[in-house]
């Protein structure tokens, strides 16, 4: 870990899960008649475009430490592609209340293979405010898709691979990720490469199964999605410099609260009914004790 500590890294790794937040916000608001796959290859679009120009603008030509990058490029066809693709079939067969909720357990994940294979440590403050940050989370996401309610028993329970697969594709995504950062690669050039590797896969799934054809959308969606390409390229970066200077056990959990801003923007700007249910303020004080546990006594 760098010498860097305390509030910094915390404060990037909750920024990342806010511009995440702003993200879906401004995707939810814009889509009007276009698809979930419109919207996905928008955004990967101008994550790649965004992303690549301004690391050439800052960092100048650096494709001859392409080998570096391989990290980066694993991580990016786990997260977002898999991840999301799975998370959006869940969504599907089982609504947003169950989905959501399992889909979120992916930094317990996260946890485990940072400390059975990066050698990383949590103390036992650290690991029951990350178990609390993750629960709040958790909490805070199945109310905020309460909106698309299923109950299990008219599906069959088979579906419920399909959030599960997706929280294992974000928990992996991010361990590749940790371990590229530490190779020496600067934040902005290690999101891009991870964007990269989604728009092409996502891409290339599009012309086989025939669905480029539907990608349109209209002015004002495009208009949001470039919004959303924005926040989602920031997202990304904050998260790859947190993790430059905090180890994976502490960022994982941190990274995963955006439910919790997700209804707080959206409260601010578009007015979610009943938003601060019971459910909602406990998984809050959750997330925010957590918070503060990890921080104080998070590493060994």
């Amino acid at each position: 870990m760098s010498d860097v500590s305390g509030a910094f890294p915390i404060g990037l790794a909750l920024l990342s899960a806010l511009m995440f937040a702003l993200t879906f916000v401004f995707v939810r608001v814009g889509v009007k008649q276009a698809s979930t796959s419109t919207a996905l290859w928008v955004t990967l679009s101008v994550n790649v475009v965004f992303l690549w120009g301004w690391s050439l603008l800052v960092y100048g030509w650096q494709f001859e430490h392409w080998w570096e990058w391989r990290y980066f490029f694993i991580s990016g066809v786990f997260a977002p592609l898999l991840g999301r693709l799975f998370q959006f079939r869940g969504m599907a067969k089982l609504g947003a209340n169950i989905t959501t909720p399992l889909t979120l357990t992916h930094p317990v994940i996260s946890v485990v293979l940072a400390i059975l294979f990066l050698g990383e440590k949590l103390t036992y403050l650290g690991l029951f405010g990350a178990l609390l940050v993750v629960l709040g989370s958790v909490v805070v996401g199945s109310q905020g898709g309460q909106s698309a309610t299923r109950s299990l028993s008219s599906v069959s329970r088979i579906y419920l691979l399909l959030p599960l697969i997706a929280s294992l594709s974000y928990g992996v995504s991010i361990v590749f990720r940790k371990v590229g950062i530490d190779i020496g690669s600067d934040a902005v050039t290690a999101a891009a490469v991870t964007c990269t590797s989604s728009w092409i896969f996502a891409t290339l799934y599009l012309l086989a199964t025939g669905a480029f054809g539907a990608i349109r959308c209209s002015r004002s969606e495009f208009g949001f999605f470039v919004l959303a390409g924005v926040f989602s390229s920031l997202g990304p970066v904050l998260l790859y410099a947190a993790l430059q200077y905090e180890d994976l056990v502490v960022v994982a959990p941190l990274a995963s609260t955006t439910p919790l801003f997700v209804l707080l923007v959206s409260y601010v700007f578009i007015r979610a009914d009943e938003i601060f249910t019971p459910q909602v303020l406990g998984g809050t004080v959750a997330t925010v004790v957590g918070v503060i546990l990890v921080t104080a006594y998070g590493l060994v």
